[in-house]
């Protein structure tokens, strides 16, 4: 099935900070999102409760 993936813009803020990565609580009861420390792109150190954004699409098995 051949199906056009458009990623999504959506909203969190950062829950925990550990040594290797972030937790992001994702907006409107949606989940958290755990990414490593090399995926997080900003200027400023991190704090908790700092808002986010990021981009999500639909998982696309081959």
């Amino acid at each position: 099935m051949q199906v056009e993936l458009q990623p999504l813009l959506l909203h969190g803020s950062i829950k925990e900070i550990t040594e290797v990565g972030v937790r992001i609580g994702v907006d409107g009861r949606m989940g958290v999102l755990s990414l490593p420390l090399r995926c997080i792109l900003t200027d400023r150190p991190l704090e908790l409760g700092q808002e986010c954004e990021f981009y999500l699409s639909y998982v696309n098995v081959l």
